[in-house]
């Protein structure tokens, strides 16, 4: 039972995060294959935030959880 608790807090973290991603923000990709990657959010909703990201020169849409992404700080290049 006391696992279980810890998963939903953990899962309502990741829900505030998500709400406080805008689309023109700068992201880092945390997890997944495109881990590392930084990217511009160009939508939001409940599950998904769309990145794009600039891949060997190109830009690349990519559709990732909110768990797999962090906002990079304003003043950070």
């Amino acid at each position: 039972l006391r696992n279980n608790i810890g998963c939903g807090e953990r899962e309502d973290d990741r829900m505030r995060e998500v709400q406080q991603v805008r689309e023109g923000q700068i992201v880092r990709v945390i997890a997944g294959p495109s881990a590392g990657f930084r990217g511009e959010v160009t939508a939001v909703d409940e599950q998904t935030v769309n990145v794009a990201v600039q891949v060997f020169g190109r830009v690349a849409p990519i559709a990732l959880a909110p768990g797999q992404i962090e906002l990079v700080p304003e003043y950070t290049n």
